[in-house]
């Protein structure tokens, strides 16, 4: 017998505690969509106390959150994934 389980929101769970980049990381993982995964990493940010300076003409995003800063990106129109740099 196979089971058949996604365990993605208990791997984005347990990367919320452990900060910023491994949050990123597990949304990256995951497949996230470029706006799906901003969204997400936004709201992360915001509730716990970080700054998100959203996109400008470069279409980078950069999250501040502690000591961590993150620039979240799309490289390519037609490739709608989610990118960041630490």
């Amino acid at each position: 017998m196979e089971l058949s389980v996604d365990f993605t929101d208990l791997r984005l769970s347990a990367a919320k505690m452990e900060g910023l980049d491994a949050f990123l990381l597990a949304l990256r993982n995951a497949g996230e969509t470029y706006h799906s995964g901003l969204m997400k990493a936004k709201k992360y940010v915001i509730d716990n106390g970080g700054s998100v300076l959203d996109e400008g003409q470069d279409g980078v995003t950069v999250l501040k959150l502690f000591d961590d800063e993150a620039h979240c990106f799309q490289p390519y129109a037609d490739i709608d994934m989610f990118y960041f740099e630490i």
